[in-house]
């Protein structure tokens, strides 16, 4: 996979809404260009398919995130799991209350011994409408479902469909995740857990597709070209922050 296909990739993980037109001018290319090389990439496998993320304080719940040996898998539930080489598999939990997400931390810890990692951000839970969650349920069935197509099933205007998908996408409630092959992809996909937030939001800007981070901490998912790129990269970091956890992907998905 070329460079170019690889930044359509990055682009296409930090917000799958991008039009090809956007990312075309970005890349100097045709949008035709960029659209063929989506459809290759997916006809390859190697973008697999487009998974809906849905943040648990949309339903008024909480989340946070553990990291275990992957000796054993965790057979219980999770929203999102990333399997790192480095022997580890990261879980994003949810909780009704933060002191639920703690005691299904202490479960996972029971069948899967000590976390590694634990990482509980602040977060305010929301209270959804009827709308959004009829909303929801119908972007669930096709994440990928236009506002157009969504409005003639709900029965509505687009205009509505437009507003509150603005809002749920800028509260960053709901998220359309790209299930990307990495090793088909060439890419290296890492995460680095930081307690220097506003550095790490600068030095990882050109790279970074998902930000979780309050002022207490941060978790960065990246992409880099190559295992020696990154191993530069979070060297330099780590000037900054010589505690930061280094974890790189090997595979990942949304429940």
């Amino acid at each position: 996979m070329d460079d170019v296909n690889k930044k359509i990739v990055l682009y296409l993980m930090k917000d799958y809404r991008y039009s090809q037109r956007k990312i075309a001018k970005e890349l100097n290319i045709s949008p035709p260009a960029v659209n063929y090389r989506v459809e290759r990439m997916t006809k390859e496998g190697i973008i697999k398919k487009v998974s809906l993320y849905v943040n648990p304080n949309f339903y008024g719940k909480y989340h946070g995130y553990a990291s275990f040996s992957n000796r054993k898998e965790w057979k219980g539930e999770y929203v999102f799991k990333v399997k790192c080489i480095e022997d580890v598999n990261v879980y994003e939990i949810e909780g009704d209350t933060l002191e639920d997400i703690k005691g299904k931390i202490n479960e996972m810890s029971s069948a899967l011994g000590e976390p590694r990692m634990v990482y509980i951000p602040e977060q305010h839970p929301y209270s959804p409408s009827s709308f959004d969650l009829r909303l929801l349920s119908v972007l669930k069935e096709n994440p990928v479902m236009t506002p157009v197509e969504i409005s003639e099933r709900m029965k509505v205007s687009s205009k509505t469909v437009r507003r509150h998908l603005r809002y749920l996408y800028k509260k960053e409630f709901i998220r359309l995740v790209p299930i990307v092959d990495i090793n088909k992809s060439n890419v290296v996909m890492y995460a680095v857990f930081t307690k220097n937030v506003e550095v790490a939001k600068k030095f990882f800007e050109n790279v970074n597709f998902r930000e979780i981070s309050d002022k207490n901490g941060g978790i960065f998912v990246n992409i880099g070209n190559s295992i020696q790129e990154v191993s530069d990269k979070v060297k330099k970091f780590r000037e900054y922050d010589p505690d930061a956890d280094l974890m790189i992907a090997e595979s990942y998905d949304v429940a």
